[in-house]
């Protein structure tokens, strides 16, 4: 009795050892070959931008916190500029502000997009900042723009000699404040705003961000692709103010890039364009190093002035650009308004990585260009494309020109191309949203963990079966041997009997 019972005993845990290697190895399989399929395709989901989904949420109202500091070039020495000599500049800052978007006005078309508006709102820190009564020496950007209207008119040059008799310089001491959103008001302005075109650019005062706060006129109506039609193509500019094509001539007017910091995932990915509406093109960002922020392991793709910003010599993509001047900065006049008056330029601040020549128009000390300081990028997640820190630090830049005709203080100005100001944008994710983004990008690591353990697991618990299947055929095999000779010694002693009595 007692060994049917063990025999049950063996069979039942041989069939539970089976039972676990299948099991073990079947979600091996599948955690290593099926769940990054449903992993991808839930990702795809969840980074659609459609009502519901977290990307809709991150696109609707961006919860990274946005920090811009501004700082301004002073000219120390305006009267000698006038006179021809090469301006000192200052640099004072920084002017900080907390920065906060928000995407209003949203219509979700049936093609996969959708139009909307971006409202933007800057809030002061003053404790990060100096103050906003903080005088600084620029340009004065009525004076100009007035200048450079009258400009190869005889007529307009003229009405401008007389005019340009009643001031005194075309620097003006103006408070941060003034320069920035409170903006100043000025006869030139009133007169007839020479320099901007009917639109939607304010005209009764200048300030570089004059009416901007907590308005959407800036950045127009942008149509974006969401995703839902082609996942490829999510976060893609496809239309602009309603067209699909800039200021610029040739393919340099075409439309593209990224939106609002939205891509799609792509390791294999060498750039990333970024359309600025600001300048009217998009940004490349190139491919540059791997990096760890907060935690999160990120890959760089970093701004080459001399490519992203280079003339038809360094980068002839851009021979359309109108890039007829030294490299490292770019020629993004008519841009706002579409009007051409005041000849308008980007650079990296200080004109990091652009040709020397713009360094020796000033004097020695002017700029110090600095990689760490001034340096533009964006840092994403490879697998997932979600932005974990983007560094976006441009210089405003103005063409100044001598003009005899207009006399004054226009008759003995160098042609300089004098940098107003530039900004740092950054936006970095929190630890809070880091662990968020850091727990996404570990469940596949802990799915391949997992399958590749189970699998490895099921097949010992196999191996096990069958060595104990192997082993317990062995034994019945040897146990029929000892059976046929049990049987065969009890003949063989019969016959022996069987032939003595005979």
């Amino acid at each position: 009795m007692g060994r049917p019972a063990a025999c049950d005993k063996t069979l039942i845990c041989k069939s539970v050892l089976l039972l676990n290697a299948i099991f073990l190895i079947g979600n091996g399989v599948f955690c290593m070959f099926f769940f990054p399929y449903i992993f991808n395709a839930v990702l795809e989901e969840k980074l659609t931008i459609q009502e519901g989904s977290p990307a809709y949420d991150a696109w609707k109202k961006p919860i990274i916190p946005t920090k811009i500091k501004i700082f301004f070039f002073s000219v120390k020495n305006p009267t000698e500029v006038e006179n021809g000599n090469k301006p000192h500049l200052e640099q004072v800052g920084p002017f900080t502000y907390r920065e906060e978007s928000e995407r209003v006005e949203e219509v979700f078309h049936e093609n996969g997009t959708v139009s909307y508006k971006t409202r933007k709102f800057w809030y002061f820190l003053e404790k990060e900042s100096l103050g906003l009564e903080t005088i600084i020496c620029s340009v004065d950007i009525p004076a100009l723009a007035a200048a450079e209207f009258a400009r190869g008119s005889f007529l307009n040059e003229n009405s401008m000699y007389w005019i340009m008799k009643t001031r005194s310089s075309l620097f003006t001491n103006k408070t941060a404040k003034d320069l920035l959103f409170d903006g100043y008001s000025d006869s030139l302005l009133t007169m007839g705003s020479f320099f901007v075109k009917e639109g939607g650019v304010p005209k009764d005062k200048f300030g570089w961000f004059y009416k901007r706060n907590g308005t959407t006129w800036s950045d127009g109506v942008v149509n974006m692709a969401t995703g839902k039609t082609d996942f490829q193509d999510v976060g893609t500019i496809k239309f602009w103010h309603g067209s699909n094509r800039t200021i610029y001539p040739d393919e340099c007017g075409d439309i593209r890039g990224s939106s609002a910091g939205f891509t799609h995932p792509d390791l294999n990915r060498q750039y990333i364009d970024f359309f600025s509406t600001d300048i009217c093109r998009p940004i490349r960002f190139e491919k540059e190093e791997e990096v760890e922020i907060e935690g999160i392991k990120g890959r760089r793709y970093s701004l080459d002035p001399q490519k992203t910003f280079g003339n038809e010599n360094t980068n002839p993509e851009n021979h359309c650009y109108h890039a007829y001047f030294k490299p490292g900065m770019h020629n993004s006049t008519g841009c706002k308004g579409g009007d051409t008056t005041l000849k308008t330029f980007v650079s990296l601040p200080h004109f990091l990585g652009a040709d020397q020549f713009y360094q020796d128009q000033f004097e020695d000390g002017s700029l110090h260009p600095d990689p760490i300081k001034h340096s533009a990028s964006m840092t994403i997640q490879p697998e997932t494309s979600i932005p974990i820190q983007v560094l976006m630090r441009l210089q405003i830049i103005l063409q100044i020109r001598s003009n005899p005709n207009i006399g004054a203080f226009f008759s003995n100005l160098p042609d300089i191309f004098l940098p107003v100001f530039w900004f740092d944008a950054e936006a970095v994710v929190t630890p809070e949203l880091a662990s968020q983004v850091k727990m996404i990008t570990m469940i596949p690591e802990i799915a391949e963990v997992v399958g590749i353990t189970s699998f490895l697991v099921g097949l010992c618990f196999l191996g096990i079966f069958v060595f104990l299947k192997l082993r317990e055929n062995l034994r019945l095999k040897e146990e029929s041997l000892q059976m046929k000779h049990r049987e065969k010694v009890p003949m063989d002693v019969d016959m022996k009997q069987l032939d003595m009595v005979t």
